[in-house]
């Protein structure tokens, strides 16, 4: 991930650009329209940890985690999933600004060598 470390995105577009990672911090707006566009990447969103932008830093909040499908899922269930991801955003945006999404391919996590 070639993303900066203390920076909050406000756009989808850069975290599937950036190969997407648990080390970028995104706006509600911006992790809702990642949710919604994972599975054109082949994507399943797997947990979401939502908290506060502390402007550096986000302070993780516990009463905010959710944990989605493992993988390995088939399209139309990661459909299913990934917009329950985004209805849970939404219901969270209110009291969180940030979240982390941790987003693995649908066919399951890579394996390292």
């Amino acid at each position: 991930m070639e993303g900066e470390r203390n920076k909050l995105y406000d756009s989808a577009g850069e975290f599937f650009a950036l190969g997407g990672s648990v080390a970028m911090y995104l706006t509600s707006a911006a992790a809702v329209e990642v949710c919604l566009e994972a599975i054109r990447h082949g994507l399943i969103v797997a947990r979401i940890e939502g908290g506060l932008w502390r402007n550096p830093g986000f302070e993780a909040r516990l009463d905010c985690i959710w944990n989605g499908a493992d993988p390995p899922v088939e399209s139309s269930a990661a459909i299913r999933n990934n917009r329950e991801a985004a209805d849970f955003i939404q219901s969270e945006s209110r009291t969180h600004d940030a979240f982390v999404l941790t987003a693995p391919p649908l066919s399951g996590w890579p394996h390292k060598r």
